[in-house]
């Protein structure tokens, strides 16, 4: 075992992985916590809907 921690590129190669994982794994996060903040924002909107000053279908006559 303490053969594998004397090897210096294997040492290189799980801080490169580690590094990489931390980089890969925070992108998903990041790109999962978007889409949730925008389906909780779609969500509020269809329960909520804002009260505009004109509605839309009288503006075509």
């Amino acid at each position: 075992m303490m053969t594998f921690f004397r090897n210096r590129m294997f040492l290189e190669g799980i801080a490169l992985g580690g590094i990489c994982g931390i980089i890969i794994g925070s992108i998903i996060a990041f790109t999962l916590g978007e889409s949730s903040v925008e389906a909780v924002r779609r969500t509020l909107e269809e329960r909520f809907p804002r009260k505009r000053a004109v509605p839309f279908k009288y503006l075509s006559q």
